[in-house]
């Protein structure tokens, strides 16, 4: 093969490689940050949850403080009782000892709420902070595998990108830049060319394109999206190679 154009295909690679590092690289911050998210759900919930029984805590204090007030209030007006000297004075005390009892079980009854409240909220604590617990594990978990996948990315993509740079450096400056101008034209700049079909735009091409391509010995481009073309032997193809499938990149 035509040393320049190996050097072609094997930078067309490198540059698929890159820019899949690149990508793989891309996605670890945002999945570790959605795992952190979960883990600051978890703690907000937690956090919500305590102030739920610190709140009732309060509220159950003011209210059995009104309650005092209540009581105290009630026990005042009873000592009155034998101080009236008129029955309507006294039709009078006893309507408002009704008031303080009516005022005096509502605040009863406040409490019992408040306390029913806290209650619930207390027994829930323990399920919330073993959440935390577990999105906080998980979250350093996972963020441990991804920071190594990271690690594991970035020394590939420092390889790829050396020996990209040793390719650039090895090709004639007419090859590179036509490589460079197809790429940003089409996305790639290499194509197969297979059963006389550019799998770069699923064109034909003639039969005298097609010999010419099979020599591998000189820069030839598709007549139709002008990408570079090379052949491969059908024993050297990968298994697993599409019959026809294009190159990615923009419509030829």
């Amino acid at each position: 093969m035509y040393e320049q154009l190996g050097k072609l295909i094997r930078l067309q690679e490198l540059d698929r490689e890159t820019d899949r590092l690149r990508h793989k690289l891309a996605e670890i911050v945002p999945q570790i940050e959605e795992t952190r998210q979960h883990l600051a759900a978890a703690e907000r919930a937690l956090e919500e949850g305590k102030a739920r029984v610190e709140g009732a805590r309060k509220d159950r204090r003011a209210a059995e403080k009104d309650l005092e007030m209540q009581i105290e209030k009630r026990r005042k007006f009873q000592d009155q009782q034998g101080k009236v000297k008129t029955n309507k004075e006294y039709q009078a005390l006893m309507g408002e000892l009704e008031t303080l009892k009516v005022a005096e079980t509502a605040a009863e009854d406040r409490i019992l709420e408040i306390m029913e409240g806290q209650a619930e909220a207390e027994r829930l604590l323990p399920g919330l902070t073993a959440e935390v617990g577990r999105e906080k594990t998980e979250f350093q978990e996972k963020e441990r595998i991804l920071r190594a996948a990271e690690e594991r990315l970035r020394g590939e993509l420092a390889a790829a990108e050396e020996a990209r740079a040793g390719i650039v450096a090895a090709l004639e400056p007419e090859a590179l830049q036509t490589y460079q101008r197809i790429a940003k034209l089409r996305g790639s700049a290499v194509a197969e060319v297979r059963d006389e079909f550019c799998m770069g735009c699923r064109t034909k091409v003639t039969s005298q394109n097609f010999m010419e391509a099979m020599r591998n010995d000189r820069i030839l481009h598709c007549p139709h999206c002008h990408r570079i073309l090379y052949y491969v032997r059908p024993e050297v193809r990968p298994a697993t190679a599409p019959a026809a499938t294009a190159e990615p990149g923009p419509p030829a």
